[in-house]
């Protein structure tokens, strides 16, 4: 069996846009074979940036046609070191991380086993997933806590908030993360993203808040880039830190892990793919860290590739779920996956991913680049 063409359709953000926050686009890649058998992938798509993620998916095709879709590690190693000469961005492993998902969907398919028996067979069967909760516009405490409130409604027992994110007042933040917790009661986790905006000489009032609010983790109190800084605020929140969904190699998170800078990584599916978040566990397993796999993509083939590497990893914690996304993905997409009322998806048998694409309909969507990002504000 050879690889005889790769594809990319984009899902422009509208269609994925409601009234509680903006949408996102997402970018599939479809990848066939000269035995009949396809394979999906999905690509990381950065806003404004979907086109050039698109392309370089595109440029990588020479890399695979006519490659046997089994030598998996070969091309992604192939590709680093041959067509990003060592140089990989995040656009660079998005798309590499769509082709080789669609690889992963191929062999699965073609052996007749679903991806985690590839991989080195589940260790559950029932995987746990948090309900996010962004919003690109300021929300009050009261609409947060609305939310917040609805998500669990819809069987969720985890759920990430950002109280932080919508001014430089810690106090507004708080009374964001206390009427949360009011209104969800004492058995429901609390995640909070800080998403960068964390200022070192609030982060003792804030952490004190957090603690006080029984929150579970502290995402992104600043960017990963500074691990000392990371490494320090980890000892004075005295909470669990997690960051990584902008990091998309192992390298990348070792100095974290090596500085003890982190309790969880949080590697997305599209940025990382299914091998390298494997490796990453693996990586994390002797510092005692956990893995919490990041997926702002879609509820159908970023979903089926979390749920397929989050079953076979011994240190795995939860995978991120957008319930705004579920019905868009519907529109181009149809799986078995969903929530029970312990908050985690059953783990699927089907071969490959166990995601059935509607290919006309990934074909009507006319995708058209947004508008400049207006979040935040100022710089």
């Amino acid at each position: 069996m050879k690889i005889t063409a790769v594809r990319t359709f984009i899902v422009p953000a509208q269609i994925t846009s409601d009234e509680w926050c903006r949408g996102k686009a997402w970018i599939l890649t479809k990848v066939e074979t000269d035995a009949g058998i396809t394979g999906w992938g999905e690509a990381y798509a950065l806003h404004d940036r979907e086109r050039s993620t698109a392309m370089l998916v595109d440029e990588l095709a020479r890399y695979v046609e006519g490659m046997d879709p089994f030598r998996i590690k070969y091309f992604t190693t192939v590709a680093y070191q041959h067509f990003s000469e060592f140089q990989g961005g995040i656009d660079f492993f998005a798309a590499v991380s769509g082709i080789e998902i669609a690889l992963w969907d191929i062999v699965g398919k073609a052996l007749g086993v679903p991806v985690h028996k590839l991989i080195g067979g589940p260790c559950r069967d029932r995987i746990s997933v948090y309900a996010n909760c962004w919003s690109d516009r300021a929300r009050s405490a009261d609409e947060l806590a609305s939310y917040a409130a609805s998500q669990v409604a819809l069987g969720f027992k985890k759920v990430k908030i950002y109280p932080f994110l919508y001014s430089d007042n810690v106090d507004q933040g708080i009374t964001r993360l206390e009427a949360v917790r009011e209104a969800l009661g004492g058995g429901i986790d609390i995640l909070v993203d800080a998403w960068r905006v964390a200022d070192i000489a609030s982060i003792d009032k804030m952490s004190d808040a957090l603690r006080r609010c029984g929150v579970q983790w502290f995402e992104d109190p600043i960017a990963p880039d500074n691990i000392e800084l990371l490494a320090e605020i980890r000892q004075i929140t005295r909470l669990p830190i997690v960051t990584g969904e902008s990091l998309c190699a192992k390298r990348e998170f070792k100095p974290v892990l090596e500085s003890h800078a982190a309790d969880v990584l949080n590697p997305d599916i599209t940025c990382c793919g299914i091998l390298e978040i494997k490796e990453i566990a693996a990586m994390a397993e002797p510092y005692g860290a956990g893995v919490a796999i990041h997926n702002y993509n879609t509820m159908a083939v970023g979903l089926a590739a979390s749920l397929q590497v989050a079953s076979v990893m011994p240190n795995f914690l939860c995978v991120e779920f957008f319930n705004r996304f579920v019905e868009p993905s519907k529109l181009f997409s149809s799986h078995s996956y969903t929530l029970g009322d312990d908050g985690c998806i059953a783990l699927g048998h089907e071969p490959g991913l166990g995601v059935s694409i509607d290919e006309m309909a990934l074909q009507s969507f006319e995708f058209e680049p947004g508008p400049a990002r207006q979040w935040p504000p100022e710089i």
